[in-house]
């Protein structure tokens, strides 16, 4: 039995090593990679309804990238952008696919879709990253950040309830 304390004492001192990583005042690339993966594998449920398999890797980096520059509320941004652009994507989706107007995949988006929709987002993500501008410009990066996804929102949600719901898009 003796044998096994030390193992529990380990993996507590992994554990206790990880959280310290994920609560870190700043984000590190090992703190994004961390909680990225643990989010991705809790939430992979929610991941495989709304993108393919590569779109997942394509999102996975996004979520890295997004940990990275603007840590947890960042990611909660894009994560928000997801849930509610998928959701809007599968609203009527059998009505949308009769009219041959629905998204390929039964919605599923894939790595051109991921990549498409933060492009903007990424950038001001690196900016922010390697300080572009110095500090006064790091405002700018958050918020541009943050305008890219609202925008892509509106842009995703108005697209496919007027699919469902209206005459043209």
């Amino acid at each position: 039995m003796l044998s096994h304390r030390p193992h529990a004492v380990s993996m507590q001192g992994v554990l206790s090593k990880a959280m310290d990583l994920i609560q870190s005042a700043h984000p590190t690339w090992e703190s994004a990679l961390l909680s990225n993966l643990l989010i991705f594998v809790a939430g992979s449920p929610i991941l495989v309804s709304g993108l393919s398999l590569s779109g997942i890797f394509a999102a996975f980096l996004l979520g890295n990238l997004t940990w990275r520059a603007f840590g947890p509320s960042g990611f909660l941004l894009v994560a928000s952008y997801f849930v509610l652009g998928t959701a809007a994507t599968k609203v009527k989706m059998a009505q949308k696919e009769a009219q041959g107007v629905a998204e390929k995949r039964k919605g599923r988006r894939g790595p051109g879709s991921v990549i498409g929709s933060s492009a903007a987002g990424c950038v001001c993500a690196f900016l922010s990253i390697f300080g572009a501008g110095g500090q006064a410009f790091l405002a700018l990066w958050r918020l541009g950040f943050v305008a890219s996804f609202c925008t892509k929102l509106s842009d995703t949600v108005s697209s496919e309830i007027g699919k469902a719901y209206g005459k043209t898009t």
